[in-house]
């Protein structure tokens, strides 16, 4: 009788661990990208290239020339016309003449938002200078904020 009972306890213990782990699946989509920008810190101007995953196909490669931070006015730019209506699962940065393998990554598939905004950053404090990548979650970097 002791078997019987271990062997349905297991079977229940089975099923839900696959139930569970349906639902964490069904969680796991990615949030929607809204606002892609890069600033620049450094006294140089650099040429960041950004290319956006959705699965493994890529949706979106664009490059952008920013200026150099002069005079206490640190150089920016946008990226725009990346598709709105996809679920990203990663993105990757790099800086100047960067090999790919070198890029920074950043996985959408982490953060639990429904949109985030992306803000790549041109440090100073190396030499060569290094890229980060910062984020804002909520409906702002999307757009879809409510009005008052």
């Amino acid at each position: 009788m002791a078997s019987s009972r271990r062997t349905f306890l297991r079977g229940v213990a089975v099923a839900l661990t696959g139930s569970v782990a349906g639902c964490a699946a069904a969680l796991g989509n990615s949030p929607q990208l809204g606002q892609l920008g890069v600033t620049n810190y450094d006294a140089q101007a650099h040429e960041v290239h950004v290319l956006l995953f959705e699965a493994d196909e890529p949706v979106y490669w664009m490059s952008k020339r920013v200026p150099a931070a002069e005079d206490g006015v640190l150089g920016t730019a946008i990226f725009e016309g990346h598709p709105s209506d996809l679920e990203p699962s990663r993105l990757l940065a790099r800086l100047d003449g960067q090999s790919l393998a070198a890029a920074h990554r950043f996985d959408f598939s982490a953060y639990d938002a429904d949109c985030l905004g992306l803000q790549v950053e041109i440090g100073e404090d190396h030499r060569p200078p290094e890229l980060s990548i910062w984020y804002t979650g909520g409906p702002e970097p999307c757009g879809t904020a409510e009005k008052n």
